[in-house]
């Protein structure tokens, strides 16, 4: 009776199934009716399971037929109602694509085939001996076989992204080198590709988002747009990834992979850096953020092995100062990259003092110092160097033919100065040479048809401004490399484009072209300071603002201990994160900040020799969207025994409200001066977030990236 039962049921499951195919297009499956849709990964687990065992008893003569029909049974009808419960699912919203329509079919004929083989062996071959039953039996058990293997591939990848299943075996390609990988490309497309696409691709768009082309990324999904370009703060992408992992937009889901620090910070850069498609990595400057990951993912390039022994630490102790900053290419390298600031602190002499590293020098940064020509002979003993920036400095062009002769030099920056077509003759001697960057020069229209016929060297002539059709500005660039900072700090900022005007503010407000002070040259700070610039140009749009903090201390701690650990998602470099000197940003998972949420922050900090204290600031960021809120309560405790402590300052910092937006916190404690060996700073997580918040009731984070004394 119960056999009876079911074969009629699976009867009428295909009959179903037919009416389902016929009416697919016009299906409108509701809410209740999904429940049922989306337990179909849930059972399509157990059909299978019975129709290989199934399978593989008939292949082994397996001889008690009748619990070997009721496991065909059991596993046909079950595959059917995994597949009507497919078709629903398939229905909701965000389900396309041929990946999804061959998955279908390929399960139904799974189904299809099973059914067969479950009827032609309860019935035709009944009363007929094995090999007769075989014959039909094997070869059909293993078409089913290969059948279900096929649907698993494309429902792991309509679930997990194309090639999931046979994706540990296929070969890696090789990394791009870095002076050939394209940002978008190499960098950010396969961050979206493992993370994202399998959610959010032709086949399954979940929030009606697709990822997998430019246009798709540009459009948004149902919420709106992915990211705002210049602006990852406001980017909703950057803010579901920010999200504790258990909110429910937390992208992506829990569960499923997660982001890494880097590839966040990857994201982050490309979209500050105004979420360019066709940016090259190499068009990037050395020190900046974006480019410094970039050398961590790709390969470096294939003629920079760099066999010569680095410098020694002392040397370049030595020679770095306000004016002057050496700091070597990438991570572990010996090579290095030199950088002169504030054309009044320049000579002749600071250019010779750099000398002893000449075998280690292979990018030399100069714009807008006044460089002589004779100053190319010095430049002409770093025989090492592969790139020389020389734009807007003073240089004639007569003593070009110095830098002829240096035997790795591929690019060489002359923009703005008053060289000549002959001046540039003798450089084509070089065999190295790749590229010169010659706009804003003398050069004549005659002169540049007469560079273009060279073939081993790439003139760039630039963009010619003919105000026709106004561009908007890219923002000015803050050079500094430090944002902690003992006793003054030189502000650097610069434009790449001749003629733009850098204005700045130091009070939080909104530079202006206007009102707001002019940036000329450089400008010296000595106190904790946040600056905002933007750049204007007649004829241009003004550009986005950019923004960077900088922080003044007095005293700097010996050693520091943690006495409570950090979140083991946010442990930065450890305690030596709050005395590294270098500020985080509004991507907290950088490295560069710590988190807390179910510990207080108590960080001891210890001095070999008494410093008198009297204010100790803590920096802090606040982004409610994603939990992270000002610390309830600060205590700074401090004496010559860690044991023996006294309480010098607490303060309640104020909280933010529902429209805050995000924002970095410098807290500050200041106190009666006191002589201490031991400073003990503790950080009281807020208990409960307020009622309008999304997280109401939950505890919050804190997030501190620096501490200062004095």
């Amino acid at each position: 009776m119960l056999k009876k039962i079911a074969d009629n049921a699976l009867i009428a499951c295909n009959i179903f199934i037919l009416f389902l195919l016929v009416f697919y297009q016009q299906l409108h499956i509701p809410a209740w009716l999904q429940v049922a849709g989306r337990m179909h990964p849930l059972l399509l687990h157990f059909p299978i399971v019975l129709i290989i065992l199934a399978v593989a008893l008939d292949f082994m003569k397996f001889k008690d037929r009748y619990l070997l029909n009721g496991l065909w049974l059991a596993g046909t009808l079950s595959a059917a109602l995994s597949v009507i419960m497919g078709i629903i699912l398939s229905r909701e919203e965000g389900y396309g694509g041929d990946m999804l329509a061959w998955h279908k079919w390929a399960g139904i004929a799974v189904l299809w085939l099973a059914t067969a083989l479950y009827w032609y062996r309860s019935t035709k071959v009944r009363t007929e001996t094995p090999p007769a039953r075989n014959k039909f039996l094997k070869p059909g058990g293993a078409l089913l076989l290969v059948a279900i293997a096929v649907t698993g591939h494309f429902g792991a990848n309509l679930t997990h992204g194309d090639d999931f299943l046979l994706a540990p075996v296929t070969p890696k390609p090789k990394a791009v080198p870095i002076d050939q990988a394209m940002v978008f490309d190499h960098l950010v497309k396969p961050i979206l590709e493992q993370k994202c696409f399998s959610c959010h691709n032709s086949a399954k768009a979940k929030g009606e988002l697709l990822m997998q082309t430019r246009e798709q990324l540009l459009k948004g999904g149902k919420n709106g747009a992915l990211f705002v370009a210049g602006n990852p703060a406001a980017s909703l992408m950057m803010e579901r990834l920010h999200l504790p992992l258990e909110a429910k937009e937390h992208m992506p889901p829990k569960g499923k992979t997660q982001l890494t620090p880097d590839e966040i910070a990857i994201l982050h850069q490309w979209i500050s850096h105004g979420a360019d498609f066709k940016t090259k990595v190499a068009e990037l400057a050395k020190e900046d953020t974006l480019y410094q990951l970039a050398a961590q993912f790709l390969a470096p390039p294939a003629e920079d092995e760099y066999t010569f022994a680095a410098a020694s630490e002392a040397t370049l102790k030595k020679l770095n100062n306000n004016y002057r900053v050496i700091y070597p290419i990438a991570r572990n390298s010996p090579a290095l990259v030199a950088n002169f600031y504030n054309k009044t602190q320049y000579s002749k002499k600071a250019l010779e003092e750099l000398l002893p590293l000449k075998a280690q020098l292979v990018e030399l940064h100069l714009q807008k110092m006044p460089v002589q020509d004779e100053d190319l002979a010095i430049i002409k003993q770093f025989t090492q160097l592969r790139k020389i920036n020389l734009d807007f400095t003073a240089i004639k062009g007569t003593g070009l033919k110095e830098l002829a002769s240096l035997p790795n030099l591929r690019s060489l920056a002359l923009s703005g100065t008053a060289i000549t077509l002959a001046h540039l003759q003798p450089l084509l001697q070089n065999k190295s040479l790749r590229e010169v960057y010659c706009w804003s020069t003398p050069l004549t229209a005659a002169d540049w048809q007469q560079l273009a016929k060279q073939k081993q060297v790439r003139f760039e002539k630039g963009y010619a401004d003919d105000g026709s059709n106004p561009l908007k500005l890219n923002p000015p660039v803050i050079e500094n490399e430090q944002s902690i900072f003992l006793s003054s700090q030189m502000l650097a900022l610069r434009h790449p484009i001749k003629g733009a005007e850098i204005r700045y503010t130091l009070n939080g407000t909104e530079p202006d072209s206007l009102s707001s002070p002019v940036y000329t040259d450089s400008l010296r700070l000595d106190s904790s300071f946040t600056v905002k610039a933007r750049a204007f140009k007649p004829g241009w749009y003004g550009s986005e603002t950019v923004q960077a903090r900088f922080l003044k201390t007095t005293f700097q701690p010996d050693s520091a201990v943690l006495l409570k650990p950090a979140n083991e998602k946010y442990l930065g470099e450890g305690p030596r994160t709050f005395l590294d000197h270098q500020t985080g940003n509004f991507d907290f998972g950088n490295g560069k900040w710590l988190g807390f949420r179910y510990n207080n922050m108590e960080l001891l900090l210890l001095f070999h020799k008494p410093v008198n204290v009297s204010a100790v600031t803590v920096s802090t960021l606040q982004r409610k969207d994603s939990y992270i809120f000002p610390p309830q309560r600060l205590e700074i405790w401090g004496g010559a025994d860690p044991e023996k402590l006294t309480l010098l300052k607490t303060i309640n910092p104020g909280m933010p409200g529902k429209d805050t937006p995000p924002a970095y916190n410098s807290l500050v404690c200041n106190f009666p001066g006191k002589e201490v060996t031991c400073l003990k700073v503790v950080a009281v997580p807020v208990p409960k977030l307020p009622s309008w918040h999304e997280g109401k009731g939950q505890k919050a984070w804190i997030f501190v990236d620096e501490v200062l004394i004095n």
